[in-house]
């Protein structure tokens, strides 16, 4: 086999704009966190309003 070098996609630019490091779990867990706030506004927050669950 011919030796080849191995590649590595991720970028390691490290940015001087902003600290915050905003990364696939970063934006995995905002989008669950506004999931459960869509659903709890929408569908549960109603039924408590009008007393059907309390």
């Amino acid at each position: 086999m011919k030796p080849t070098a191995q590649r590595d996609w991720r970028v390691h630019r490290p940015s001087r704009r902003s600290r915050v490091s905003f990364d696939q779990t970063t934006a995995l867990g905002g989008l669950t966190v506004a999931l459960f706030a869509y659903i709890v506004y929408h569908f549960v927050y109603p039924l408590i309003s009008k007393g059907l669950l309390w």
